[in-house]
């Protein structure tokens, strides 16, 4: 299920939002203070309180209409089959046309990929919607038809019936309650919990203790890598357990080592960090729920900086599948997510409203900052630091390191980018210099920063000046193997699939692809000596201009309709090539592991 669409209307700061866009991936609210940001998101829990909009004119409740909340959902037709098997004996009510068969017609509503319906959520009542719900008939005056559905030993039988009764509304509230998780930015105490058996993170994860018991107790694995992402986020966590403290209840424990020998040298959840138990829930919720919608509100403060950019890198590389909402007032939580939608909140004396910005515009991103009152940069904390060449490694290299080499990232071991890596090749300044003000930067982050290493790439540099640049270095510097990160990723096939995928239709294949490159290639804008027809030749590979090259050919092919943005889309083509041909990113897996190798090693 996706939330493609919002509008609060007369609840809390909120007279009345306009409708605001949602899209697949991080979409981020950001303002100030007390500007509505977590009153938009509340709106659009499952349960709607009952907290009119009051202003100076009207503020007894006698006056004020109940607020009301407009979603516009997405979901597919087994969702829909899922949620009725889930209901059992109990009866939904599915609209269907005049003149068709129920069966049939049921049965093709449910073998739909993708059924949008506009509901209204109001206090203490279901979903309602405009008949018929799903949208997928015009009704008129004979549309007087509706399908009885039940469920019975796993399968669902329909009858036919009379009126204009429609009850799909109240099973998308309870789809809705299922897939949406909103978590608060107060501090969570979730430390102990009943020993019953939990295969989902109630409300407010009041049992999460009880889904990791079952977690460790059903699937091991899965528990184990949430373990693993916990160490990555906080590099103060060794190991965690679940232990039982009597009277049918467990409690979750925290180790500082990975080595778990005595209870007495492990530490209460309750008695831990703030927000530990918002990143224990929230991982809990992404790894065990599919296509939901995730909430987090004012994800800054109960985070420190390098906590959030790595958890935000964790839920876009390894649970994309997921839709998120939040909220923030911190400028690295904006630089770091590359969010999809940018939503700015701001609210005058009792009034709350939402500006939808354009995330390309630099104008827009400067009115970010103002509003925020803070530059626009990063501040990190960690044992071991990689300054790469930019966002798009800072993203597409933990991942390298971590679902295609297989390991986890060493404990206090982060990638983090430069202001600007032309400043290490400049003719004009003092390169040695700026390596003593980055590694004195990284050691004015952290006290307990240990080792620095620095990775850029190649671009045209000669073989001297990559010499003289690692020797002034003294050794901390690795240089890319090829000109830049995009030469790994230039194949036809996995063009083809990225250019499809963000277009939602096929408008290439392959071969088209390849000959595009090839056609380009042959450009004065692109040719290097080495080209001779071959996309596959290495030595081409090396010098060509990839990122430029792959965005020309993605403008051509889609016909204007996609532009590559070498920050989030790296790293889309990253994942295909992995999956079509792994064998031509094996030279990049290894240049990643050498670089945490020598780092976390040093």
């Amino acid at each position: 299920m996706k939330l493609l669409n919002a509008r609060v209307i007369g609840f809390q700061s909120f007279e009345d939002s306009g409708n605001i866009t949602f899209l697949d991936g991080i979409n981020l609210f950001v303002g100030q203070n007390n500007s509505g940001k977590s009153a938009f998101l509340r709106a659009l829990q499952p349960s709607l309180a009952d907290d009119r909009h009051r202003c100076k004119e009207k503020w007894q409740d006698f006056l004020l209409p109940l607020p009301r909340v407009r979603l516009k959902l997405q979901y597919s037709g087994e969702e829909l089959k899922e949620a009725l098997l889930q209901r059992g004996v109990n009866e939904v009510y599915i609209p269907i046309p005049d003149g068709q068969s129920c069966q049939a017609h049921v049965t093709e509503i449910l073998s739909t990929q993708y059924i949008t319906t506009e509901v209204t959520s109001e206090p203490n009542r279901d979903f309602s919607a405009d008949y018929p719900s799903h949208g997928l008939f015009t009704p008129n005056d004979q549309s007087k038809y509706f399908a009885i559905s039940r469920a019975s030993g796993g399968n669902l039988n329909f009858a036919p019936s009379y009126g204009m009764n429609d009850t799909v509304p109240s099973v998308l509230n309870e789809i809705w309650s299922r897939k949406m998780f909103y978590f608060s930015a107060e501090r969570m105490n979730v430390g102990t919990s009943s020993a019953e058996p939990a295969q989902r993170l109630a409300d407010n994860a009041r049992n999460l203790p009880s889904v990791l018991l079952t977690l460790n107790g059903d699937r091991g694995t899965l528990f184990q890598r949430l373990v693993g992402h916990a160490r990555e986020v906080f590099s103060t966590i060794g190991n965690l357990s679940i232990r039982p403290v009597g009277g049918g209840a467990v409690e979750i424990r925290v180790w500082p080592t990975e080595s778990m020998e005595h209870v007495e040298l492990s530490f209460p959840l309750l008695n831990s960090g703030t927000g530990i138990s918002q990143v224990l829930s929230i991982l809990t919720a992404v790894m065990t729920v599919e296509n939901a919608v995730i909430m987090i509100d004012e994800i800054n403060s109960f985070l420190h900086p390098a906590a959030v950019k790595s958890l935000i890198r964790i839920l876009k590389t390894q649970y994309s599948s997921h839709q998120y909402i939040i909220s923030t007032h911190a400028p690295e939580v904006i630089s770091f997510s590359d969010p999809k939608t940018i939503n700015l909140v701001s609210r005058v004396n009792y009034n709350s409203k939402v500006k939808q910005l354009e995330v390309e515009q630099v104008e827009s991103l400067k009115e970010i900052a103002d509003n925020l009152g803070v530059s626009m940069t990063d501040v990190f904390a960690a044992d071991n630091i990689i300054w790469v060449e930019g966002p798009t490694e800072e993203l597409c290299f933990p991942y390298l390191f971590e679902s295609l080499c297989g390991k986890a990232l060493p404990r206090g071991t982060i990638f983090t980018s430069v202001v600007a890596t032309g400043d290490f090749i400049s003719k004009r300044r003092d390169k040695e210099l700026i390596y003593q003000i980055y590694e004195k930067l990284s050691g004015a982050a952290s006290p307990l920063v240990r080792n620095v290493t620095f990775s850029f790439d190649s671009e045209d540099l000669s073989a001297s000046d990559k010499e003289d640049m690692i020797r002034m270095s003294r050794g901390r510097l690795h240089l890319l193997p090829r000109r830049h990160l995009e030469c790994y990723v230039l194949n036809p096939e996995a063009l083809a699939r990225f250019l499809n995928q963000k277009c939602g239709e096929e408008v290439t294949d392959g071969t088209r692809v390849a000959s595009m490159l090839q056609s380009l290639s042959e450009n004065e804008r692109f040719i290097v000596p080495e080209f001779d027809g071959d996309l596959e030749n290495s030595s081409w590979l090396s010098r060509v201009d990839a990122a430029n090259l792959i965005a020309t050919a993605c403008t051509t092919l889609s016909d204007h309709r996609v532009n590559f943005r070498k920050k989030g889309d790296t790293l889309e083509l990253l994942k295909f090539v992995a999956e079509i041909a792994p064998h031509q990113i094996l030279e990049l897996r290894k240049y990643v592991e050498s670089l945490v190798g020598s780092t976390a090693g040093g």
